[in-house]
């Protein structure tokens, strides 16, 4: 059995995770021989028995990503003539009479329209514009589209015209081996990891005024604390406007990009992750915060309640309240346990693994 996997803009993140994830769990099964179109093949080195053919370029503009997925992937397929397509971000390519499926993860149409969104992230700004139609665009050519949670497949079915939404969740099916620590940490400082990309809507606002209101108005509190956040100065205007603006937060610590192992050993060295984002169709570190057996601090959002599902030690806060976050880091120091046990119940079948949905699809 062919099959093709196209994936030609996921380059970093999240998004290039769960893409890895679905390779590897398709290359388990010898039967099938799996072609992936991706951007850099050299990103994939550690998974094997799959044949990459890279496109570079299709990521520089909208104009060569839009006749990649709708001119080029026709041809791609008329020369491999496999028997399914994935495509993993988003749009729906042409390609033919091929059975096909697109996972949609892209949370751009939900964004409010802002200036702040306009000013920092023009590009997002006009994703959250005329995203909404870029996944119009052929949906229902597919046998189903593939959604990480429940509100964002039905918006796909009811809204957009797809036909069917298989929910499935990105957890890895090879999970890390991390040693579950205390729930209720205390140490000399206590550390909080927040691993993501310098996004606005990404909520970083929400801690490092936290930080700024302990160190003015609890400095002991703050002294024993320490936030850690992957930003790059450098990686865009509205990271260096945060670097800027909070530099004064010793205890704010701007540690850059990390690759996937640094990723994972901040997972096993810190000991609360945290995760304010507003906006997400998913939200994978508060699932490697599960892996990690980590307490994690979450927006009190309904993607956020999905994605941590069942779990021992959350704690849901308002985000946009910093005062109230900060109280419960007051609590914290004075060792009190501001963590609690919390319970999701799905309304729709859900997939849970990567082999799980490759059985379902390829069936």
């Amino acid at each position: 059995m062919k099959i093709v996997i196209s994936g030609v803009n996921l380059v970093e993140g999240g998004t290039l995770t769960v893409f890895k994830d679905v390779i590897s769990a398709f290359s388990i099964d010898k039967k099938i021989e799996v072609t992936c179109l991706v951007n850099d093949k050299s990103l994939f080195s550690n998974i094997k028995g799959v044949h990459f053919i890279s496109f570079p370029g299709i990521k520089n503009s909208w104009v060569k990503r839009c006749w990649f997925e709708y001119v080029s992937c026709k041809k791609i397929a008329e020369s491999i003539k496999p028997d399914l397509w994935l495509a993993m971000h988003d749009m729906t390519p042409n390609v033919g009479t091929c059975p096909q499926y697109v996972y949609c993860h892209n949370p751009s149409p939900f964004l409010p329209v802002s200036f702040k969104l306009f000013w920092y992230e023009p590009k997002v700004f006009l994703f959250s514009i005329f995203y909404k139609w870029l996944y119009r665009i052929n949906i229902k050519k597919n046998i189903a589209v593939i959604a990480q949670q429940e509100w964002f497949g039905h918006y796909l079915t009811d809204v957009l015209g797809a036909k069917q939404a298989i929910i499935a969740r990105p957890v890895s099916f090879s999970p890390r081996s991390i040693k579950k620590l205390d729930s209720s940490p205390r140490r000399e400082t206590i550390v909080l990891f927040y691993p993501a990309l310098a996004r606005t809507f990404k909520n970083f606002e929400l801690l490092l005024n936290c930080f700024a209101y302990l160190k003015k108005e609890y400095r002991n509190v703050y002294n024993s604390f320490e936030l850690q956040l992957t930003i790059d100065e450098n990686e865009n205007k509205f990271a260096s406007t945060l670097v800027n603006r909070y530099r004064e937060l010793e205890n704010v610590k701007f540690l850059g990009r990390l690759n996937f192992e640094e990723v994972n050993q901040r997972y096993e060295n810190c000991d609360i992750v945290v995760f304010p984002s507003k906006l997400e169709t998913w939200g994978l570190p508060i699932s490697e915060a599960k892996l990690a057996a980590k307490p994690i601090i979450l927006s009190d959002l309904p993607y956020a309640h999905e994605t941590l599902g069942d779990y021992h030690s959350a704690l849901f806060v308002d985000p946009d309240d910093y005062i109230t976050l900060a109280n419960a880091i007051v609590d914290l120091f004075h060792e009190k346990n501001i963590f609690h046990s919390v319970k999701f119940q799905s309304s729709l079948d859900v997939i849970d693994s990567w082999p799980s949905l490759v059985s379902a699809m390829v069936k």
